[in-house]
């Protein structure tokens, strides 16, 4: 499962409006302040996406939430995004070769086989029941962790 937290902008009736934040693939990294894709991102500002999600959990503004999308449909949007729109140029140019089109022909068969593949992701994406397939769903409320304290040596332990 792939998790995120966000936090709750504003709750409207049984949806709430939650804010992320997208990060460069390299924020994790220890040197990230050298990094080039650091300094790329950096140029491109902070990019926040806004999600409209059912409130299951009576969540309230201000709130931190965590959400979720299962592993295996993460892989099937890739599929659907990158996938259908490749085979579907492909093929279009497969069958400008078989018919015996041109060069330019060809490219022009190739151009409109990857615009119909991207026009037929959009519809299946689209639909209301692919729309709530792929929406991320809220797992649970971000609890506070506890913070450790460690007593300094000098005063002792304390009973």
């Amino acid at each position: 499962m792939l998790e995120e937290t966000v936090t709750v902008v504003a709750v409207q009736g049984d949806y709430l409006l939650a804010e992320s934040q997208t990060r460069s693939s390299c924020s994790h990294c220890g040197s990230a302040s050298s990094c080039s894709t650091s300094v790329i991102a950096k140029l491109f500002g902070e990019k926040k996406n806004l999600l409209r999600l059912p409130n299951s959990l009576e969540a309230r503004q201000g709130d931190r939430v965590v959400i979720g999308i299962p592993d295996d449909l993460l892989v099937r949007a890739s599929l659907w995004a990158y996938l259908l729109p490749l085979l579907s140029m492909i093929i279009a140019t497969l069958v400008g070769n078989q018919i015996g089109a041109g060069d330019g022909a060809q490219v022009l068969f190739a151009l409109a086989g990857l615009a119909g593949g991207f026009i037929l992701q959009r519809r299946y994406t689209q639909g209301e029941k692919s729309r709530q397939q792929f929406e991320p769903k809220l797992l649970r409320i971000a609890g506070i962790e506890p913070v450790k304290l460690e007593m300094p040596k000098r005063y002792g332990s304390v009973s």
